[in-house]
């Protein structure tokens, strides 16, 4: 039986969008500060709750939600927030399609609602499409050749947005390495992502850059 890692609904998805489209990016770009109690003071002022680091910080919202504020350190710029809506793990290669069928049909039901709030995406399409997007800073997602083999993204939808300072935003249906072969069990998840800037001195991290 597959294992259910995070399940959000469209709704609390929704509920972190509203509360991170009016937030300071350039503020939150700029990096985490390294002194413990500045940076807790920091999480205030954005209504966040530090929880642990990890290439970057993990936040507690007001609204009990997590968020992965990506960065290769303390002190070091944040180039992503990140928000897992769904994600499962499968324990049979033969949930394999499974999977992809239900990440495929979260990933829609997400994009629904994004629409509501953030309009038509500027680009949305599967991951063998002739005309995927380059990421909006180098490894953001994975290489072409990557992403071919693994079918990962499986699917993306991104929104851009003229104001200095704004992120990318980046709604995906991912799969793990192994869950389009038919050989050992994979997982998927659907994740929502704040694209900002890019780390002027990156470090390379599991075959992509922060």
């Amino acid at each position: 039986m597959a294992s259910l890692i995070a399940d959000h609904d469209p709704a609390a998805l929704l509920t972190e969008v509203n509360a991170l489209l009016p937030v300071d990016w350039p503020a939150l770009w700029a990096g985490i500060p390294t002194d413990t109690a500045r940076r807790d003071q920091w999480c205030e002022g954005f209504g966040w709750q530090p929880l642990w680091e990890s290439w970057g910080l993990w936040v507690r919202t007001r609204d009990d939600g997590r968020l992965h504020l990506a960065a290769a350190g303390a002190g070091r710029p944040v180039v992503a927030v990140e928000y897992n809506a769904w994600q499962v793990r499968g324990d049979s290669a033969d949930q394999n399609p499974e999977l992809m069928a239900a990440a495929t049909d979260r990933y829609h039901a997400h994009l629904t609602a994004l629409r509501t709030v953030l309009g038509e995406p500027r680009w949305e399409g599967a991951w063998d499409a002739p005309d995927f997007p380059e990421p909006p800073a180098p490894g953001r997602w994975p290489t072409p050749e990557r992403r071919l083999r693994h079918q990962d993204p499986h699917r993306l939808a991104g929104w851009a947005f003229s104001t200095p300072g704004a992120p990318v935003i980046a709604l995906t249906a991912n799969l793990g390495p192994t869950t389009a072969g038919t050989e050992f069990a994979g997982g998927a998840s659907v994740n929502l992502t704040f694209h900002g800037p890019a780390d002027p001195e990156p470090v390379p991290r599991a075959g992509w850059l922060l």
